[in-house]
């Protein structure tokens, strides 16, 4: 498979495929501080970061807050939430301002299920990002 870009989601898409994915993608900016993600949430929407970093926080039993992640701009979070259907598992943050493009789980499945070539190129660039993250995580 070809790689078009760097970009963590559209990297395998040619510039007309990408066109096929806009009706899914709204543009938004968050503040610094404002939570993206919230633990619990049944949202399964991917939020690629285009510009800014987040936090990525996870609580104990006792309700302490702890930091498990930085992430930056041109990665994606959600992802893992896309694949696996549950809650969300952590709290997402930001530490600066953000601007994303949040990708509409719901809307994006629709458009997958009429092309499959599409939803086989969408589904690689996940897969490249998660194991990414895996092997960051278990490097450092």
């Amino acid at each position: 498979m070809d790689k078009y870009n760097e970009h963590p989601l559209y990297c395998y898409l040619s510039p007309e495929e990408k066109k096929l994915l806009k009706p899914a993608i709204s543009s938004q900016t968050f503040v610094a501080h404002e939570k993206l993600i919230t633990i619990g949430d049944r949202n399964r929407d991917i939020i690629c970061l285009e510009e800014g970093s987040v936090s990525v926080q996870v609580e104990d039993f006792d309700g302490n807050v702890r930091e498990v992640a930085r992430i930056h701009e041109g990665s994606l979070v959600g992802d893992m939430n896309f694949v696996i259907p549950t809650r969300r598992t952590a709290n997402v943050v930001a530490l600066t301002e953000i601007e994303a493009d949040v990708i509409s789980y719901d809307k994006l499945c629709a458009i997958l299920k009429e092309n499959a070539d599409i939803a086989a190129r969408i589904f690689a660039a996940l897969n490249l990002q998660l194991k990414d993250k895996y092997l960051g995580m278990i490097q450092s």
